[in-house]
């Protein structure tokens, strides 16, 4: 590697490649090493696709530390946290974890990032089930969602959580598992748009409540409460396991203006909770 490829490298704020994370790794030694893994709000494409504002979790983070951490995110649109810790993606995390850990000329991964679970509830094949089909009168939240099946989704999602740190104990006990909950967002049936609204996906939750004639002053609440059980499930898990902070973010966003759309922040919403996490990680990595 000659010395301007070296300072690219070394000014680059995260990469997605194996190989060149390696090459992170041997050149930079002395810098925190972080792998980030997660859905969309770790890696939610800005409107343009290559150009534009940061518009996910990773784009800040990796920003913030840039020059003094070697960063690999394996984050993905759409990711489950159940489907993260099972399959292919299991089978990386644990190549990767165990592999840097066994290389005794370079330091094992510090940081291990995870964004997982709104997916697994606000997913279009997911949702649906946790509501009512027919809510016509009803005036409470509550008695809007079906309550069993919802609580088996949160314990399938924890038990991802679970099985992650598991992982992390067996095979890289030093490294520091952190993630965060999410937030509480407006349902207005507005999808993604990309390429100046050429490309436009379904929005997620409220199109689903509509059908099910949940009343719209309480949809809020519903989507609300699915967001809470998910947040008390992995604030539960940080009580009982070591390594693991969870960043409790519910609550940063007040008001319809600093979400893009029903489930994604806008660039300012995703800088404001990536502030949270970031001096979390400078509190646990100080050179960061």
């Amino acid at each position: 590697m000659d010395s301007m490829e070296r300072d690219l490298l070394f000014k680059k704020k995260f990469t997605r490649n194996f190989q060149e994370f390696d090459t992170m790794l041997e050149s930079f030694p002395e810098r925190t090493n972080i792998i980030a893994e997660g859905d969309s709000w770790f890696a939610y494409p800005p409107e343009w696709f290559i150009y534009g504002e940061p518009s996910n979790l990773i784009d800040y983070l990796s920003k913030y530390t840039r020059t003094k951490a070697n960063f690999l995110s394996l984050a993905s649109n759409g990711d489950e946290a159940v489907a993260m810790l099972s399959g292919t993606q299991k089978h990386t995390i644990i190549k990767l974890l165990r592999e840097h850990r066994r290389k005794t000329d370079i330091r094992p991964v510090d940081l291990f990032l995870f964004s997982g679970g709104g997916n697994d509830l606000v997913g279009e094949d997911d949702f649906e089930r946790f509501i009512v089909q027919d809510a016509t009168g009803l005036s409470d939240a509550y008695d809007c969602i079906e309550m069993d099946r919802l609580d088996r989704k949160v314990l399938e999602i924890s038990l991802a959580y679970q099985e992650l740190l598991d992982i992390r104990d067996f095979y890289s006990p030093g490294t520091l598992v952190m993630t965060h909950t999410y937030d509480y967002p407006y349902p207005s049936n507005r999808g993604a748009e990309f390429l100046g609204g050429l490309i436009k996906t379904k929005g997620w939750v409220k199109r689903f409540m509509d059908k099910a004639h949940i009343a719209p002053d309480i949809q809020a609440d519903v989507i609300k409460i699915c967001m809470d059980k998910m947040a008390q499930a992995i604030l539960d898990i940080e009580n009982v396991r070591d390594g693991f902070i969870v960043v409790d973010t519910r609550g940063t966003l007040h008001g319809r203006k600093w979400w893009l759309n029903e489930i994604h922040p806008t660039s300012k919403g995703f800088k404001k909770i990536a502030k949270k996490i970031y001096k979390k990680m400078k509190e646990e990595f100080p050179e960061l």
